[in-house]
């Protein structure tokens, strides 16, 4: 643990309301509201956290929200005290982020500038509340809670992993993709994939033009048969052509419109997944799967942005498996600025899990020329055991520069965006298998 630095200025104590003992207050509370910053820094020191509720529910740092006779400079003194990070890799004067929202859409968010919800599709489920932008905060997650949200991180990267069971997921998509580029790829090639016994009957609006519902079904035969079932992660690990033995369709199709019927076999049939294939995967390239999961072959590339507190925040409840017990989830009902706004909200730092992610995320950039926003911080944090790694706007740049001349050493000076997703892809896969870390060198 890396105690906190001092503050260079202590915030004057204040006088304690009228029934409310500061005796009667948890420590970390009581010295919040007598102004004592010094305090919260020894207490911090010695472990106590700032998640611990007092009889209000309040946290210390609602405690501090609520405080009227104080001034702006000494609230942000108090704002340090709590918020400081303790951990030795962090930066002087790091101070934790208060909001996080996790998501495998990073680059559209950061091409977008703002997190916005709904974009794609509806994501549905049991009670849920469409197209708006959630987030994990300091604030309990149930009435039953006697602190904040614990691993206040977690829940965020699990998000951001873009999981799920609906065919709509960010994963699944990602993995039709892939999927979708082995069926063209061996089509092009002229390369018939193996079948599966068995034919498959899909109802059409028109038989003339199946090709284009074809998509559809593909899209849903992958899900259900490879991605649930683990079995597309495979692909995404092997050159297009390597191992597109293992992926089979159907021996045979039987096309339905009406009381008209045409069966599909042989060439016909490798036509119709061909054009089912290439229409699946220009979709999913016209924005319904994430960019950068696609540069990846297939596998997301999950980010989480961690924010300055984001101030009127709606609570959104879903009843659990434990009787009276809800989980209570942090939304804003319009888009929220990556800059912040009025409600507060500037966005602080992203964290990625391996540099590897921050190849591809650089990568992604460069393609879709986004800059990163001004002051960020890139938060490395590649498993529990491992400390978290901070890089500085300074260490951001040197990456990427080092990163930049390595690929315009790949691609022999031509301009990314000249290049094929294809050729990105190995590109970026090659970059990956490499050491990262060798960017981050002094030149």
């Amino acid at each position: 643990m890396n105690p906190i630095r001092p503050l260079s200025h202590s915030i004057q104590p204040l006088l304690v309301g009228e029934g409310e003992a500061a005796s009667n207050l948890p420590a970390m509370h009581a010295a919040v509201l007598s102004g004592d910053s010094a305090r919260v820094t020894q207490l911090r020191n010695e472990g106590v956290r700032i998640n611990e509720l007092d009889n209000e529910k309040r946290s210390p740092l609602d405690v501090l929200d609520t405080m009227r006779d104080i001034d702006e400079q000494s609230r942000s003194g108090m704002r340090m005290a709590l918020l400081q990070s303790l951990s030795p890799t962090a930066p002087i004067g790091y101070m934790k982020p208060e909001a996080l929202h996790g998501t495998p859409w990073g680059l559209e968010i950061l091409q977008s500038g703002s997190l916005k919800g709904g974009v794609n599709d509806p994501k549905g489920g049991r009670e849920s509340l469409e197209r708006m932008v959630f987030f994990s905060d300091r604030t309990p997650e149930s009435d039953k809670d006697e602190t904040t949200r614990l691993n206040l991180r977690v829940k965020p990267r699990l998000y951001a992993n873009g999981k799920g069971v609906n065919v709509s997921n960010a994963s699944s998509r990602a993995q039709q993709h892939r999927l979708s580029q082995v069926i063209t790829h061996a089509a092009s090639n002229g390369k018939p994939l193996p079948t599966l016994p068995g034919t498959v009957t899909i109802e059409v609006s028109d038989l003339k033009q199946a090709a284009r519902e074809g998509g559809a079904w593909l899209q849903r035969f992958l899900h259900d048969k490879y991605i649930l079932k683990g079995a597309g992660q495979a692909f995404t690990k092997a050159p297009l052509g390597q191992g597109s033995s293992a992926l089979k369709l159907p021996a045979s199709i039987t096309l339905r419109q009406g009381d008209s019927t045409k069966v599909l076999v042989d060439s016909e049939l490798q036509d119709f997944f061909h054009q089912a294939a290439h229409t699946l995967q220009s979709e999913l390239e016209s924005g319904k799967a994430p960019y950068l999961s696609l540069l990846n072959r297939g596998t997301v590339v999950p980010l989480v942005f961690g924010f300055e507190k984001v101030k009127g925040l709606s609570a959104h409840e879903i009843s659990t498996s434990i009787p009276g017990k809800n989980n209570r989830f942090m939304y804003k009902a319009n888009e929220h600025r990556l800059a912040g706004g009025p409600d507060g909200g500037k966005i602080k730092e992203v964290e990625v899990r391996t540099l590897g992610d921050l190849v591809t995320l650089h990568l992604g950039c460069e393609l879709k020329n986004i800059k990163l926003p001004e002051d960020l911080l890139v938060r490395l944090k590649t498993s529990k055991k491992e400390k978290a790694e901070y890089l500085d706007a300074s260490a951001i740049a040197r990456f990427r520069t080092n990163l930049l001349e390595r690929v315009s050493e790949m691609s022999s000076g031509a301009p990314l965006n000249t290049l094929s997703l294809e050729t990105l892809q190995e590109i970026n896969a090659e970059l990956r298998a490499s050491d990262p870390r060798t960017f981050l060198r002094e030149s």
